[in-house]
């Protein structure tokens, strides 16, 4: 019988960790990191104004201890990372005066780069020295920011009714609570996604509001392998015209380097593999020792069922609550390949220091769904440090090997019409709701009901429906006897489009090497 466990615990703050302050600072708004790599001081130009030591942030981002103050390990040095985080210090000086009434709302920082380049220890760095200040801040990672967005409208509409613009109201109301928005991991794979995003950030500028975001992507790479992208182009105007794009330019992943150090230092895993009777040991000794039981062996665990937002509830069948580390555990089945997602994952680090997931699958070509399931469950932890233990399959960098294969090739990015969706005025063939899409010339249909992708010079034969002449390439959805493809699919299939899907995968993968070591995960 199922215990009555009805898990819900207080969200926690999003404030990035201590580093040090300044001492000749009245205010601890400015960071003094050259206790953290005073080698550098001489290297930059950057100072602290309260006791003219090397500036802010710069050198903690270019050799310092800062991600170790927030990991526990150094970072390699990086190329460009002064010039970030002098406009950071710079933004912080702006955002102070435009408290003042006649204060002018600055611009903000849109920073990109990839995976591993501290773009989100920065902003958090920079958030924690606006909240020291004595401003306000709102930080949120992608998924967080949708949730927080998700439920604001949800409030309002219950609260008062049918309005014209809700998502108006819900801008203005995240622009009063706090002007400043640190914004982490802006990246836009679906068109629900997209079509929020783009109205949501037009009515948060018009409010009046400031952004620091970091992605993968420069501002105009957004969601290139998404349908009618044109509906988006709006979000990538309102951020160009209000935020100034750095590009964070890194030699390595520092979470690789990092991973190397933790090997040579002890090697203690939290990832096992491969699966069988001795990595299920393994795992079951490393959580009785976070759990604090000195024997060795598991305590008794407890049935229940989590709150998740939005108002339903997550089954857990073990879970362990009765000690300062909670812990639950799941099978990859159970949190993967059911229709579970990010409002889930939230819930269960919002809940939980441990989340142990058993039976991770090295995945195939075919488990694409399942693994960007599997890379949010790994994002909402990373960014909540919280630690992950886990029976796998293969080796974390070898889990994605054959959907990087699948999106290995690709067209040369081509200026050409993307694919398109559309719904018919006066409906379809099939029905009054249906759905039509046109390819670009570069897709093909084969002979058995599935596709392929060719460059724009080749000669292979189009078997496109006859439909197609006769209106412009619209052709309905059902028409056209794809098999295990969707709209979706048929957007990918330039470099860069396949780039903008795999990114996830990667930095699930950068994240995974690091998370794979004990020493390499801290709770929170």
């Amino acid at each position: 019988m199922r215990a009555a466990v009805l898990v819900q615990l207080p969200r926690p703050a999003r404030l990035a960790r201590p580093i040090a302050a300044c001492p000749a600072l009245t205010a601890p708004a400015v960071l003094c990191v050259a206790v953290h790599a005073p080698a550098t001081a001489a290297a930059s130009g950057l100072r602290c104004s309260g006791c003219g030591s090397l500036g802010p942030w710069a050198a903690a981002a270019t050799v310092g201890k800062l991600r170790g103050a927030r990991r526990g390990g150094p970072l390699p040095t990086q190329r460009g990372a002064g010039a970030v985080l002098e406009r950071l210090q710079q933004l912080l000086a702006e955002f102070r005066a435009s408290r003042s009434a006649t204060g002018k709302t600055p611009r903000g920082v849109y920073i990109y780069g990839d995976p591993g380049a501290g773009k989100t220890m920065m902003m958090d760095m920079f958030h924690q020295a606006v909240c020291e200040s004595g401003l306000p801040s709102r930080r949120a990672h992608f998924h967080d920011f949708m949730l927080d967005m998700n439920r604001e409208l949800h409030r309002i509409r219950r609260e008062v009714g049918g309005i014209q613009d809700p998502l108006a109201k819900v801008a203005q109301n995240f622009v009063k609570e706090s002007p400043l928005l640190c914004f982490d991991e802006c990246h836009v794979l679906n068109v629900g996604d997209a079509l929020l995003m783009r109205s949501f950030f037009e009515r948060l500028f018009e409010a009046g509001g400031i952004v620091v975001a970091t992605s993968n992507l420069a501002p105009d790479e957004l969601y290139s392998s998404g349908i009618n992208r044109e509906v988006f182009q709006p979000f990538i105007d309102a951020m160009m015209a209000h935020c100034d794009p750095i590009r964070l330019s890194v030699g390595e992943d520092f979470r690789t380097s990092r991973s190397a150090s933790l090997a040579a230092a002890s090697g203690e895993r939290t990832f096992f593999w491969p699966p069988g009777p001795e990595a299920d040991r393994r795992l079951r000794s490393t959580l009785a020792t976070l759990l604090g039981e000195a024997s060795g062996e598991l305590p008794v665990p407890t049935a229940g069922d989590i709150r998740v937002p939005m108002g339903r509830m997550l089954p857990c069948r073990r879970m362990w609550v009765d000690s300062h580390v909670r812990a639950a555990e799941f099978s990859y089945d159970e949190l993967c390949t059911r229709p579970v997602g990010t409002y889930d994952y939230i819930a269960l680090a919002e809940n939980f220091d441990v989340l142990v997931l058993t039976g991770v699958p090295r995945f195939a070509s075919t488990d694409e769904n399942a693994a960007r399931r599997f890379a949010s469950l790994v994002d909402i932890l990373y960014d909540r440090h919280k630690r992950l233990l886990c029976t796998i399959e293969a080796p974390p960098h070898e889990l994605f090997a054959a959907i990087r294969e699948q999106y290995s090739g690709g067209a040369e990015d081509i200026d050409e019409p993307r694919a398109q969706v559309r719904m018919p005025t006066f409906g379809g063939s099939s029905g009054k709701h249906v759905a039509q899409f046109r390819l670009p010339h570069t897709v093909h249909y084969t002979e058995h009901g599935g596709y392929n992708v060719s460059g724009a010079d080749s000669e292979q034969p189009s078997l496109r429906p006859q439909m197609e002449e006769q209106d412009g390439g619209w052709v309905e959805w059902s028409a056209t006897g794809l098999k295990d493809a969707s709209m979706f699919d048929l957007t990918c299939h330039t470099k860069a489009q396949q780039h903008d899907r795999l990114l996830p995968l990667l930095r699930c993968e950068s994240r995974l090497e690091e998370m794979s070591y004990l020493h390499g995960q801290t709770s929170a």
